[in-house]
Order: structure tokens, then C-alpha cells, then sequence
């Protein structure tokens, strides 16, 4: 029996009451901050484009769009939610599959419960579930597959996004195994369009076609049993170095959810060590012109990820170690109030900006980075992190993560309503019928 039918397996004979306490809490948590996110998101030049498009192209009305009240169909809404819950790039990562897991996933799940009217549990289930199989395929397909140019959160996201919606569409391991094989055939996500609306289309998309994979699976679709194993299959094509072992190693005891990291930056997870290895220096109330050149070691993820030199925009801003150097410097904070196409061209950031200089360092892990600062009188600040705030070994915060969902979701719906979410998160296991967290995401 390969892995892929495995997963399937897995996916299909596993209950509410087989997952573990601790990854049902972690999976309230990514529940929580893709929610923000997602409400945060839907202010942005990305969502009027997108629900223009899926009120063009109709459909029945099944499922919503958080932020905005309008119903359309189970894949519309995946395809929408989706793309605004990573259109800030303040979702939660996942180091060990180089993806953001929950932005494909969570939209998948959320819209098929609701439109099936499933419980809270049934919802944590498909989420808990999606994410092992997600993170299982970003793990065997390793960094190789990112630095070929994959947008990890896009490919492996197919996968999490029809084990998710296949496990409430109650599909057994036959129709599974042929959901993932519509899945993975669909893969795609090239990192070239980072920086555009391009990016967060990816998890959308990933989330549509995988709702889409394990409808067209419920109604009989055949599909190749070996998608990620086989021959000409997702680890042969899109990565050099594939671990199968990954896919099934410590199933059903070692669940990835537990590596999850949810973001103190509004930016790419390729600046963070850089925000938190300058931003004290914000107290020294320093001005570009008292600054002689600041000087960046970093970790060759970082630059892959974020080594846009003189953006324009915020979002561009998003992918710059460079800017968000200077943001940091200046400006001690790099929330989403920052990421401004007016802040990304004030005139003294800008200055400092070009005084950055960023050089990939091989001995380092991940996205380490080391910083050295030299003044114009002599002075040198240097700072090393190695993984910043928010990571399993560094968490935030259950305090620090609900005043993060907080500041993105009263930016659209009540405080009240934003109260009342946090509170249900909680007990979320005992909701009886989803819609009644979906409608605490309408605006008044």
C-alpha cells in the first residue's frame, strides 16, 4: 500500500476524539489568526476584484465571504477567502513544509461546513486532518522544492484543502485517494508573482481546486492512486530531493500542527529575524542621516523570499529585508499600519533604505540573520536572532494573539462581534453549526 492511500486511510477512519488536545488547541489558534487576517485582508484592492470576478460567474449561494456578507457558491467563497486571508502575509507559517499551511486550508473547510451546516468539531477534524497531510507533503518535498521557484503554501495547499473537505463530505478512503490525485494534478503557484495579487490568489486557488477535488471525488471522479509516490507523481516532478518517509513518519502520534508559528510582523517570514534584531534600536530615536550603513547576514531563505531592494508599493514592502530594516530602525514596529504605499515611499525611510546592505550568509539556518549598524559617530549595534517571536520555541502569547485578531477584525466588524468570535474559538468543539461563527464575520 503506497502513501498516498495511507493519508487516505488516515484521513477517513479518524475521529474528533483520535486527535490529540494539544493540536485541537493549536488548531483553534490558526483558526483564530486566519480569521483576522482574512477580515483584515478583505479591505484590500484584492477582494472588490475577486467577488467582482464569482459575481460574474454566478453560482448558487452556499457559502460567505467573510468581511463582506455576501453569499456565492462553496468554491467562490474558498477561492475568496482564501486569497484575502494572504493578501497582508500576516498568516501563520510552517517551517518544516517552507509554507503558510493554514491560508489554503482553513478557507477550504469553512466554507464546505458551512454550507453542510457541520459542528465545530467536525470543522477542527477536517482542519486537524488537512494540516497533516498538507505539512506531511511540504515536509517530503522539502526546501528543494521552494528554491526550484514553487510557491510551497500553493502546491502542498491542494492537498490540505481536499483532505479537508473530503473528511466533511464524509469520503471514504477510495473516493480520498482519488481526491488527492484531482488535487495534485492541478498543482501549481510559481514564486515569481511574489510581491503582485498573484501571491494570495495561490492559496485561493488551492483552496477552490481542492474543494473541487473531493467534490468531483464524492461523485464517482477517478483520479491516479499514487499522486505524491508514484512515477511522474507531486515528489518525482516538483522537487530534487523528495523524502517519501516524511509523508507517513510519526502518523497519528507526531502531528505538524504542533510547528506551527503565527506572525508578530505583517510581512514576509523572511524579514522577522531582521525587524527583531533592529527595532530597539527605535529608542535611540536615530534619523538616515545619523546613520553611516546598516549591514545584514542573513540566512539565503530570507533573501529568496525577501530580497526586493527599492519597492514602491506596501505589498512590495512586505518582501523587502530592506525596508523593513529601515521600519524597524526608524520606526520600532512593522504592523499593517506600516505597510502603506505611503509609508514604503516616505522620504527618510527611503534614505535609510538605501544605506541597507544584505548578503546571504551559507552557515546560517533557516532565517537567521545577524546585524551590525554604524553611526556616524563611530558607534556599532550589532544583534543576532535566530528565530524570532512567535515560533513554537517563542510563541506569542494567547493575550498577544487575540489583541492581533483584534486590530485586523475591528478594522471591519463590531468589537462586540470580535469578542464574541474569540470567546466561541474557545469552546469551539461545542458549536453545534458553524454559520454561527461565519456570521460574526459579517460588518453591521
Amino acid at each position: 500500500m503506497g502513501a498516498t492511500r495511507k493519508l487516505a486511510e488516515y484521513v477517513s477512519r479518524t475521529a474528533y476524539k483520535d486527535i490529540s488536545s494539544k493540536a485541537i488547541e493549536q488548531a483553534k489558534l490558526c483558526i483564530l489568526d486566519w480569521l483576522g487576517v482574512t477580515l483584515g485582508g478583505s479591505r484590500e484592492d484584492i477582494a472588490p476584484i475577486l467577488i467582482d470576478f464569482v459575481t460574474a460567474i454566478g453560482g448558487e449561494k452556499q457559502a460567505t465571504i467573510l468581511g463582506k456578507g455576501i453569499k456565492t457558491s462553496v468554491l467562490n467563497a474558498a477561492l475568496v477567502n482564501g486569497a484575502m486571508s494572504h493578501v497582508l502575509d500576516y498568516d501563520d507559517v510552517h517551517p518544516a513544509s517552507f509554507s503558510h499551511p493554514t491560508v489554503p486550508l482553513a478557507p477550504a473547510v469553512l466554507a464546505v461546513a458551512e454550507h453542510k451546516k457541520a459542528s465545530g468539531a467536525d470543522l477542527l477534524t477536517a482542519f486537524a486532518l488537512g494540516f497533516e497531510v498538507e505539512a506531511r507533503a511540504g515536509a517530503a518535498a522539502g526546501r528543494s522544492h521552494y528554491d526550484i521557484g514553487w510557491h510551497a503554501t500553493s502546491t502542498i495547499g491542494h492537498f490540505g484543502a481536499a483532505a479537508g473537505a473530503g473528511k466533511l463530505l464524509n469520503l471514504d478512503a477510495d473516493r480520498l485517494v482519488n481526491a488527492f490525485g484531482i488535487a495534485g494534478t492541478q498543482v501549481c503557484g510559481v514564486r515569481q508573482v511574489f510581491g503582485t495579487m498573484c501571491k494570495p490568489f495561490h492559496p485561493g486557488k488551492a483552496a477552490m481546486s481542492g474543494v473541487m477535488a473531493a467534490m468531483l471525488a464524492e461523485r464517482g471522479f477517478t483520479s491516479s492512486q499514487e499522486i505524491l509516490e508514484g512515477k511522474y507523481g507531486f515528489l518525482d516532478i516538483f522537487t530534487k530531493e523528495p523524502d517519501e518517509s516524511k509523508l507517513l513518519a510519526g502518523l497519528e502520534e507526531d502531528y505538524h500542527l504542533y510547528g506551527v508559528g503565527f506572525k508578530g510582523y505583517a510581512s514576509c517570514a523572511g524579514t522577522h529575524t531582521t525587524i527583531e534584531a533592529l527595532k530597539e534600536l527605535s529608542k535611540l530615536n536615530l534619523k538616515a542621516d545619523d546613520i553611516e550603513e546598516v549591514q545584514i547576514e542573513c540566512a539565503k531563505l530570507n533573501l529568496d523570499a525577501a530580497g526586493q531592494t527599492d519597492p514602491k508599493t506596501g505589498l512590495e514592502g512586505k518582501f523587502s529585508v530592506y525596508h523593513c530594516a529601515a521600519l524597524a530602525i526608524l520606526k520600532g514596529a512593522a504592523d499593517e499600519g506600516q505597510f502603506t504605499d505611503e509609508k514604503v515611499n516616505d522620504p527618510e525611510i527611503v534614505k535609510l533604505r538605501k544605506k541597507v546592505k544584505a548578503t546571504v550568509n551559507p552557515e546560517f539556518n533557516l532565517v537567521e540573520s545577524k546585524t551590525a549598524v554604524k553611526t556616524k559617530d563611530g558607534k556599532e549595534y550589532t544583534n543576532f536572532v535566530s528565530m524570532p517571536k512567535g515560533m513554537p520555541n517563542n510563541p506569542l502569547s494567547f493575550e498577544e494573539m487575540v489583541q492581533k485578531f483584534k486590530g485586523l477584525a475591528t478594522l471591519v466588524i463590531p468589537g462586540s462581534n470580535a469578542d464574541r468570535i474569540v470567546e466561541l474559538i474557545k469552546t469551539l468543539e461545542t458549536v453545534s453549526d458553524v454559520s454561527a461563527l461565519v456570521s460574526l464575520c459579517n460588518p453591521v
